[in-house]
């Protein structure tokens, strides 16, 4: 469940799907030797503990472009 949560989270919060919000928590755990449980808990309660990775900048939009006129 906490999981689920914390992909609903991630994927509202960078703009990106809960695939890759799963990836990102997955990865993260790995690299940090964290339990993805834990670390989904964390996120999903928006705990302190998670801070640091909930920091993760969101993907900034593509500038608009307007039609000429001339």
């Amino acid at each position: 469940m906490a999981i689920e949560q914390a992909k609903g989270v991630l994927a509202e919060r960078c703009g990106i799907s809960v695939d890759a919000a799963f990836a990102l928590l997955r990865a993260y755990a790995r690299s940090h030797n964290m339990r993805l449980s834990g670390l989904a808990r964390d996120v999903a309660q928006r705990s302190a503990a998670a801070a640091a990775f909930l920091e993760i900048p969101r993907p900034r939009p593509e500038p608009a472009h307007h039609a000429r006129t001339s």
